[in-house]
């Protein structure tokens, strides 16, 4: 509202309808697309506060600007065909002669809001039909070209409340993106990508980066027009496409002949799914959170390290590896600890690897502050290691952090040989 301190609560102005149609209508979001998808009800009343009693003579000043304000809407209203009603009753008050007030204001469709805000919202609205338009007209010519595969019958009402629900997204589209959406649409069915990544499925067209780059808009549509279980299972898994990994660990051998077992690669990037089901070809598996201590490390015999995964320990309960020796090398924090925790719920032969109070005592004189505590305790540590966990947390060393780049490298050859053997 545009109420100042000195304004009476009665009498709303024409620009105090507008200020709360913007507020509540335009630029609330939800209720915006509720609107546009017929999910509610027009028309919109809204009442003015037509003065009561003696308030009038309180304020003759502001009940003369609220005569003539809404006089002056309803001939813009005559003037520009608007379809907004304000109605109007004959009121007696008194010492005052009989006067017509108006009492309150319909707005019937999504058109008259824009009209009433201004020219960029009746630019707005417009652009919206258009696309939608668009897609359903466009799309409807595409479907009818390839028929191979089954539509929805009567998919139009869903199409169109999904159509809404992605406004903000179409909205960025230029034409050609939306050239491509109704070109793919067609082409999709059930199990395609033969589980091949996104990147691979085969259409024609369209290029496969704006489909990753569009996912949910497209599973929406997808959704909508050819099978409602795209949603629930994920578009996906509905077109048999693997996700793209995300998380590639540094998987390093440190000696000639796990190099050798690698055709001689010095090192390579392997996803925590690709992990889980190839066997490294190494005795020895030395998982360490830190790329750049792995990367200080050579010569340590049958011997592979993997490391830079931080939390991501997901792929430590493959199951090749409960016929390997392997030990777990991170910070000693409380998010190291945290992790050897998670890493040892997956695997509970793991070996932990310089990260005990020893070691802490040693060079306690390199430690820093951890930036945020790991609060709840770990359940997968030793007593020992949870006494560690306990006495970081309350900062018994002064610091709280011993990063593990700190420890000197001949400290660092010396346990992992003695682990090695």
């Amino acid at each position: 509202m545009s109420e100042t301190n000195s304004r009476p609560a009665w009498g709303l102005l024409q620009q105090d309808i507008v200020e709360l149609l913007r507020a509540k209508y335009w630029n609330n979001t939800k209720t915006l697309k509720g609107l546009l998808g017929g999910n509610k009800e027009f028309p919109i009343r809204i009442s003015l506060k037509p003065p009561k009693g003696n308030a009038v003579l309180n304020d003759i000043k502001h009940f003369q600007e609220f005569i003539d304000s809404w006089r002056s809407f309803c001939e813009q209203i005559e003037y520009e065909s608007l379809k907004v009603k304000v109605s109007w009753d004959t009121v007696k008050f008194r010492s005052l002669s009989e006067q017509k007030v108006p009492t309150s204001v319909a707005i019937p469709d999504i058109s008259s809001i824009a009209q009433m805000l201004g020219s960029e919202q009746e630019r707005q609205l417009i652009d919206w039909q258009n696309r939608v338009a668009f897609i359903f007209d466009s799309l409807a010519v595409e479907l009818a070209k390839r028929s191979v595969h089954p539509i929805r019958s009567g998919y139009e009402r869903e199409l169109f409340s999904e159509l809404i629900g992605n406004l903000e997204v179409l909205s960025d589209f230029s034409d050609s993106d939306l050239k491509l959406l109704v070109k793919l649409i067609p082409q999709l069915h059930k199990g395609m990508g033969r589980g091949c990544y996104l990147r691979a499925l085969p259409v024609i067209f369209v290029d496969t980066k704006f489909i990753e780059k569009n996912l949910r808009v497209i599973e929406s549509v997808t959704s909508a027009v050819l099978d409602c279980s795209v949603k629930e299972i994920g578009l996906l898994s509905w077109l048999d496409c693997r996700n793209k990994p995300k998380d590639w660990l540094l998987v390093r051998p440190l000696c000639k002949k796990t190099k050798d077992s690698l055709r001689g690669l010095p090192q390579l990037r392997l996803s925590s799914e690709t992990l889980m089901d190839f066997e490294l070809p190494a005795k020895n598996i030395l998982v360490i959170e830190n790329e750049q201590s792995c990367l200080s490390l050579d010569n340590i015999p049958d011997t592979i390290a993997v490391s830079g995964g931080g939390k991501n320990v997901s792929w430590m309960k493959a199951s090749w590896l409960t016929s390997k020796r392997v030990a777990y090398w991170g910070d000693i924090d409380s998010e190291g600890l945290a992790i050897l925790s998670d890493v040892r719920s997956k695997l509970s032969s793991i070996i932990p690897l310089m990260m005990d109070s020893d070691t802490v005592e040693a060079y306690r004189d390199r430690m820093v502050d951890e930036p945020e505590s790991v609060t709840r305790e770990p359940v997968a540590l030793t007593d020992r290691e949870l006494i560690l966990f306990r006495m970081l947390r309350n900062g018994t060393f002064g610091c709280t952090r011993l990063e593990q780049e700190r420890l000197p490298i001949d400290f660092v050859y010396e346990k992992l040989r003695l682990w090695v053997g």
